[in-house]
């Protein structure tokens, strides 16, 4: 599935992007079934799309939200301004699903984007692609479970300054 960049911008910009929302109370009832059924009928209809789940649920004290965008780069289609600033009119975008966290503790911007496939590459072996964004998922909570990303940084130890002796 390829997109012109014109045909892009005019859907983002006319918000006439595909939305599914889903919320959850509890982290624990996160499925993703309803949201792979949900995105595999958008790409019937070759429609740019997201699918989003947000979990009421507090997780260190704010909301988390995955979701699952069909896009022609790898920004949020929420973010007019910028996509209209990258996005050439006339050059044909292969169009990819990007998986989306957003919480505080996935990244200093609060925004976690990795690309999961072309949909070509989904078309072709939804089981395979919907295991990895499964994966990912699963592992952008446990990061968060074990104290966000910040818990990635190695610690910086201070250098030993050695004065000069006279």
């Amino acid at each position: 599935m390829e997109i012109l960049g014109s045909e892009f911008l005019e859907v983002v910009k006319d918000q006439q992007v595909l939305e599914v929302n889903e919320s959850l109370v509890n982290l624990n009832e996160l499925d993703f079934t309803a949201a792979f059924a949900d995105l595999d009928q958008n790409i019937a209809h070759q429609k740019v799309s997201r699918v989003a789940i947000a979990v009421t649920e507090l997780v260190e004290g704010e909301p988390l939200t995955f979701s699952l965008e069909t896009s022609a780069i790898n920004l949020p289609v929420r973010y007019v301004n910028a996509l209209t600033k990258l996005i050439d009119e006339e050059t044909l975008y292969p169009v990819n699903i990007y998986m989306i966290i957003e919480h505080p503790m996935v990244s200093q911007s609060s925004l976690f984007i990795q690309k999961a496939a072309s949909v070509a590459d989904y078309l072709d072996d939804p089981a395979s692609v919907q295991k990895r964004i499964t994966a990912f998922f699963t592992d952008q909570v446990a990061l968060i479970k074990a104290g966000g990303w910040e818990s990635l940084l190695a610690p910086v130890e201070e250098e030993t300054v050695i004065e000069p002796t006279e």
